[in-house]
């Protein structure tokens, strides 16, 4: 080692001692035998110290790092990476049909891990110094980003992006270059899980994303008539509109990591339309668009995007083809069928919700009621019931839950706060709380009776006809029960007053007959 750090080291200073015009070439010579060592001879870690050795004295000496050897030193970094990089690809080619990473016959230059060292040790030097050498450490970045996605350290890549000066005023960057890059690190940190992060990106990136040329268009070969389309060359046009596309993936997987389902649905079926992307992509955003809806907050935006999607033709070979039907249909949603939807979400779309400090309060006195209601039961030696949840406990469960409560608007006119909770799976408090904030939040008109226990529909969410264009029957008061075999009569659409008044005065006329039959039928036992 130490023979070998005084060869580099005199060759270095006879490098040194030549004309401007040749130091930079006599330095990548001597960088490339460097490089072209085997393992045998210089191993990777006397690698690292070696290339640490040569850009302190090439790059970063007195010489190369001021004044007019400014410009040798910047030539040399920049060969530098160029050097590192095609040392990357030969690793490529070389390492076909050969897994030996430790073969001493080859460089030690050849091992990813090897460069991610050399270019960390780079980059810390030149930090201090990055006025001088701004574009040549943007390279390093570049490349050392690329070492760190290969090696699927998705958090590592996004931090050294994180570092390149984009708003700096002593170089000239390009919209596309900053949009390039911004793309980038928004799509490493949602690899990584980092939604936050990742928005924080996507806002710097809309920010520029409309000065790009084709960046705002929908597809890479269509036409553009905006005046700074017009004036860029076709290349930039055409990477402005991949840029463009994938800018917008990343906003719909983001609003779906931030559980804005329906924003993200309207996302991703737009670009299930996009001929360019291939079409196992567009099934895959086709997919994610119906999961995302059927996910959305229960109301007439997520009916409206529901109706866009069950008319797409495609949505037919989907496995969630069926619940999607009955979601739009505003039909109630069975226990089975939530457990089969579940097993086709992502980890994201089945995490658990965080409970408020009230919430929790009342969650537990909830559970004290439930155990000692349930003491009496298996006293009694009965069988044990399932156990009713005091809240939502998953975003898929609020969001089932959210849509059966709007399916119960088309079924019932009232429904007691008990049998909703029934249906729902959930304890009365449990159930008037959802019910609450959906009124709250006007995704659902209805009144809460606290003294009866009584849930009414009120006009506007009862007598519209569903998606489907199908009547809003009448059901019962009592919890839970199937009210859907309700008359004929009262499952006409009827008008805003007068049909109120008719199909009251029909139930009153049915409970009247039934009371005059149940009397008939008492006199003539009572002669019998």
């Amino acid at each position: 080692m130490s023979s070998s750090s005084d060869q580099l080291a005199a060759a270095l200073s006879a490098a040194a001692s030549k004309p401007s015009q040749s130091r930079a070439q006599a330095y990548q010579d001597i960088l490339v035998s460097l490089l072209e060592q085997p393992r045998s001879s210089l191993s990777a870690e006397a690698l690292v110290q070696a290339c640490s050795d040569y850009l302190d004295a090439t790059v970063f000496s007195e010489l190369n790092s001021s004044g007019g050897g400014l410009v040798v030193g910047r030539n040399t970094l920049t060969a530098f990476d160029e050097a590192i990089k095609k040392a990357g690809h030969g690793e490529a080619e070389a390492m076909q049909g050969d897994d030996d990473d430790e073969d001493p016959s080859k460089p030690a230059i050849r091992d990813e891990e090897v460069q991610k060292e050399i270019l960390e040790a780079a980059l810390a030097k030149v930090q201090p110094r990055v006025l001088s050498f701004e574009e040549q450490s943007t390279s390093l970045r570049l490349h050392l980003a690329d070492i760190h996605e290969s090696l699927q350290d998705w958090s590592s890549a996004a931090s050294v992006l994180q570092g390149i000066p984009l708003d700096s005023g002593h170089r000239a960057v390009s919209e596309l270059q900053k949009l390039r890059i911004y793309v980038r690190i928004v799509r490493l940190l949602l690899e990584a899980d980092d939604a936050i992060g990742a928005d924080v990106y996507l806002k710097r990136a809309s920010m520029v994303v409309h000065l790009v040329p084709g960046a705002r268009s929908g597809s890479i070969t269509g036409p553009s008539t905006s005046s700074t389309t017009a004036s860029a060359s076709p290349e930039d046009v055409k990477q402005g509109k991949l840029l463009g596309l994938q800018y917008k993936l990343c906003q719909a997987r983001i609003y779906d990591s931030q559980r804005r389902f329906a924003d993200a649905a309207v996302r991703f079926h737009e670009l299930s339309y996009i001929a360019e992307i291939d079409e196992q992509e567009r099934t895959m955003m086709l997919s994610a668009a119906v999961t995302a809806s059927i996910l959305a907050p229960a109301g007439p935006h997520r009916s409206r995007i529901l109706s866009t999607l069950v008319r797409d033709e495609r949505v037919a070979a989907l496995p969630q083809s069926t619940i999607l039907s009955k979601v739009f249909l505003d039909q109630i949603i069975r226990p089975d069928e939530i457990a089969a939807f579940e097993e086709l979400l992502q980890p994201h779309q089945k995490a658990m919700l965080s409970r408020a400090g009230n919430e929790r309060e009342v969650m537990r006195l909830e559970e004290e009621a439930a155990a000692a209601a349930s003491a009496e039961p298996a006293a009694q030696g009965s069988t044990a019931a399932k156990k009713v949840k005091n809240a939502p406990t998953t975003v898929l469960d609020r969001a089932m839950m959210e849509h059966n409560i709007l399916a119960s608007s088309r079924i019932y006119l009232n429904i007691t706060l008990a049998g909703l909770g029934s249906l729902l799976n959930l304890t009365t408090t449990g159930a008037e709380t959802i019910v609450r904030r959906m009124i709250v939040q006007g995704r659902i008109k209805a009144e809460i009776d606290q003294v009866d226990g009584l849930l009414t529909f009120l006009e506007s969410s009862q007598m519209e006809p569903t998606a489907g264009g199908l009547g809003l029957g009448t059901g019962a008061e009592s919890g839970g029960g199937d009210a859907a075999a309700a008359d004929d009569d009262d499952a006409t659409p009827v008008g805003e007053g007068d049909g109120l008044i008719r199909r009251w005065d029909a139930r009153i006329a049915r409970t009247a007959g039934a009371l005059e039959e149940v009397c008939s039928r008492i006199a003539s036992q009572s002669q019998a």
